[in-house]
């Protein structure tokens, strides 16, 4: 066993892995690996009033979603939220306690994505997934309890990537009220070494990383984007992604909050398990959603 910090793309955190023979974890290692240390937390979610599994058909093909009720009320805010893990990791079960929390706090139905991962399912199967996933809850919003002209975006590190692509590609199209982006990249264009790069590698799969969709900072219009939280750390190798997409929307005259939290890396699996030393990222997450207003 040999213990390393992750930098891969957009999930670091000290993980034990043990190496393949080329040197470098498989993507099953580095699966295991993230799901065993938010696990290590040891901190058991909180009671939620509902949680609903589903698996919604696209017409092409499933996709499994869970959906956290914060109470019986019908009309509310809808959180789409969607998971980090170094595009190859994480999945319903590894974010529950944030997705509970992001529920619980803002008092909206949260919806939870499994979408697929690389290597077995390199770009553009993940963005494929999330977008069939909003396009399904802006659709059938009134049967989950929510309303489908109050959907706010969340993503945290290989998740905030996601969300941006969407928000590039779909432009004017998007139809939510607000994006929330933790620990964010935004640019696959020069992954450095070791892991970072692997992931890099498992996830474009050839595709060329120049391209608006796959790395949304080289995206021309920002013009449709909705009120952006771009929350940052001084100490994370992804902050200049974050602080980049920040100046890139202030210049388009966008709304957009920037918050670099001091002295603190990047989250990864802590924001997953709603560790303690979240909590300055997560209240402000929380501030700027509920000041979205009805």
């Amino acid at each position: 066993m040999k213990k390393l910090f992750l930098l891969a793309i957009l999930f670091a955190a000290f993980n034990q892995v043990t190496f393949s023979q080329n040197g470098m974890p498989t993507a099953a290692q580095i699966r295991q690996s993230i799901s065993n240390d938010i696990k290590s937390f040891n901190i058991p979610p909180e009671n939620i009033y509902k949680i609903d599994n589903r698996t919604i058909w696209t017409g092409t093909d499933s996709i499994k979603i869970r959906v956290y009720y914060p109470n019986a009320n019908k009309n509310n805010r809808i959180i789409y939220n969607i998971h980090g893990g170094a595009l190859v990791a994480c999945d319903l079960d590894t974010h529950d306690n944030i997705s509970i929390q992001l529920a619980k706090r803002t008092n909206a139905v949260v919806v939870a994505v499994d979408y697929r991962k690389p290597p077995e399912f390199p770009y553009p199967a993940s963005i494929v997934d999330c977008e069939k996933v909003l396009l399904w809850i802006q659709k059938n919003a009134a049967s989950i309890n929510g309303n489908a002209k109050n959907i706010v975006l969340v993503g945290e590190s290989g998740g905030g990537l996601l969300v941006t692509s969407l928000a590039v590609k779909l432009n004017n199209q998007l139809g939510v009220k607000g994006i929330c982006l933790i620990n964010p990249a935004t640019d696959l264009r020069n992954p450095s070494d070791g892991l970072y790069k692997l992931v890099t590698m498992w996830y474009l799969n050839g595709k060329d990383p120049n391209d608006s969709i796959v790395s949304p900072i080289l995206a021309k219009d920002y013009r449709y984007f909705p009120k952006t939280l771009i929350i940052t750390c001084s100490k994370d190798e992804l902050k200049p992604h974050g602080t980049a997409l920040f100046e890139k929307l202030t210049t388009a005259g966008k709304k957009v909050e920037l918050l670099d939290i001091e002295n603190d890396d990047h989250y990864g699996g802590m924001w997953a398990a709603n560790h303690p030393i979240v909590k300055k990222a997560l209240d402000k997450t929380i501030l700027f959603i509920n000041s979205l207003g009805e």
